[in-house]
């Protein structure tokens, strides 16, 4: 579907935003971190400058990949902002990796440089001679490390010698500004290449920028793997705004940091959805809320808060092309599933099927776009010619992605591909499912999959829910089925339910599922059909 128009061409890059910001407004904020710890702008562009220096006093050069590996920080951001500035590009990866993960994440960039934490040094030395590439280590804090057989460096030591480097460009808007990791669900995790523009316009996609100001705190949970922890100071730049780091993501925590830091923009935490009108809710500064899709439970708590809600689609190798056209845009189809906006200035979204031909209105396909704005969608997976150019066949993205659009224009993201459910003549999205069981106050983490009645090809598929409760929670799959008739079609609701202490995650902490469908059914799975319960056809 075409747009009407396109914005302006992206500011350059986060650099750029944040030099324009140091030099307007030098002592406004810009981070701040869950312990106290802050920069304004111009610090932050100093001490960024300051870790140029530091990374080209031991060799790194313009177009290096260097490979990290640590905690969402202020020194993460620097560190980020120090290897743009230098022409570099981080490729950071996620905190678990070890072993063969470590092993091909290291090889596929044929990073020669890796900074990393020095709790994360031994398993470095575990994989030594595995590595092809690397040559050199940057300890990024003073602990204690064992001999190497590589050269190794203390990141402190470096950066009390180096004077901020003043004569290095801002880095274009075609350049790769990160490399970050897939998921890794169907195969080895792929290195997707992000230029900078891509990230400039994911932020300015990121929520109605139009409508925040300056006055904005924006959360920034990490990890340094993820697309927000790009976005969000980003967005911050932006604005002239300031944004808030925690080292990890801790649902835990998210209210304690939003009530002591003040925070404005970012998720809700989920026990102010469940009760709006628990004091610590009342409390808050939040009013600029992001949702994965409008889900009904939402609305409630939004009403009561007065929460502005917004949602859009995006995955790292895009850059929100799709999202809310005003605050609390509720849009749903007759099966009750919540629309994710409409499509961006810019961008151009089309619904296929398998031979790349294009479905009318209504009509479930692969979702995949393009864009007439130069960079700003990915610049295909680092080392991996043929699923790049799979990925981009005929001009447009594939994103793997089940969707639709309606006459009117409103996108509808169903599911992945291949965890699409067919039951009974219905295509049920397993997203849909996992959004309607974790509703459930004692369910803390859902996973949908299809259990198939036989081997035969199109043989009928049943759903089962594979979930983790919350803590002290004795919820059982009678008691969770029966909560569940009557808030989801019923041809929705689970066959099977199992509980698990903990369910198989992607470093990107998705539910693995292909783990999921190696044993469907066990002595521990619920079955609604077994166990007598009818679901009425008003309910």
């Amino acid at each position: 579907m075409p747009a009407e128009k396109s914005p302006r061409t992206p500011p350059e890059t986060p650099l750029s935003e944040l030099a324009r910001r140091a030099a307007d407004d030098p002592h406004r904020v810009h981070v701040e971190d869950v312990d106290g710890r802050s920069l304004s702008y111009a610090e932050t562009a100093t001490e960024a400058r300051r870790w140029a220096a530091a990374y080209r006093s031991i060799g790194v050069e313009p177009d290096e990949i260097v490979v990290t590996m640590q905690n969402n920080s202020i020194d993460s951001m620097l560190g980020w902002y120090g290897l743009g500035w230098l022409g570099a590009t981080e490729a950071p990866v996620n905190v678990d990796y070890r072993a063969d993960l470590l092993v091909h994440a290291l090889n596929l960039t044929r990073a020669r440089t890796m900074a990393c934490l020095g709790q994360f040094v031994p398993r470095l030395l575990q994989v030594a001679n595995r590595l092809e590439h690397l040559r050199q280590v940057v300890v990024l804090d003073d602990e204690d490390v064992p001999e190497l057989p590589w050269r190794c460096w203390i990141a402190s030591e470096l950066l009390a010698g180096a004077e901020p480097a003043e004569d290095l460009e801002l880095p274009a808007p075609w350049r790769i500004g990160a490399i970050l990791f897939t998921s890794g669900t169907t195969g080895p995790s792929k290195a997707v290449r992000l230029p900078w523009a891509q990230i400039m316009a994911m932020a300015q996609g990121a929520f109605l920028i139009e409508d925040l100001t300056a006055d904005e705190v924006i959360y920034n949970p990490g990890p340094t793997y993820h697309v927000g922890s790009k976005c969000f100071p980003t967005l911050a730049a932006l604005l002239g705004a300031r944004h808030l780091m925690r080292p990890w993501i801790s649902e835990r925590r998210i209210a304690e940091d939003y009530l002591r830091h003040g925070v404005t923009t970012g998720t809700a935490p989920r026990e102010w959805v469940l009760e709006p009108d628990a004091p610590d809710a009342v409390a808050s500064a939040l009013r600029n809320v992001l949702v994965p899709t409008m889900h009904p439970s939402f609305i409630p708590p939004r009403e009561r808060r007065g929460w502005r809600m917004y949602s859009t689609f995006n995955m790292t190798e895009l850059s929100c092309p799709v999202g809310y056209p005003t605050w609390n845009a509720d849009r749903f189809d007759d099966r009750g599933r919540a629309s994710q906006g409409t499509v961006r200035p810019g961008y151009e979204v089309r619904i296929v099927d398998e031979h790349d031909q294009p479905l009318p209105a209504g009509e479930v396909g692969e979702i995949v776009f393009r864009s007439d704005i130069p960079w700003v969608l990915n610049a295909g997976y680092l080392n991996m010619p043929e699923p790049t150019a799979a990925a981009w066949q005929g001009g447009w993205f594939h994103t793997g992605d089940a969707g639709y659009l309606d006459d009117e224009g409103w996108f509808y993201f169903i599911d992945r591909l291949k965890d699409c459910i067919r039951r009974r003549g219905e295509n049920i999205s397993s997203f849909d499912v996992e959004m309607s069981v974790m509703a459930h106050p004692e369910v803390a983490l859902a996973g949908a999959i299809a259990v198939k009645e036989n081997d035969r090809p199109g043989a009928n598929e049943e759903v089962k829910v594979c979930c983790v409760r919350t803590e002290g929670s004795s919820l059982d799959g009678e008691g969770l089925v029966r909560w569940l008739i009557g808030k989801m079609p019923r041809f929705m609701v689970p066959r099977y339910v199992e509980f698990s202490d903990e369910l198989p995650l992607t470093p990107t902490q998705k539910v693995r599922k292909v783990e999921l469908r190696k044993v469907p059914l066990t002595e521990r799975t619920f079955d609604r059909e077994a166990a007598g319960i009818e679901i009425p056809r008003d309910g």
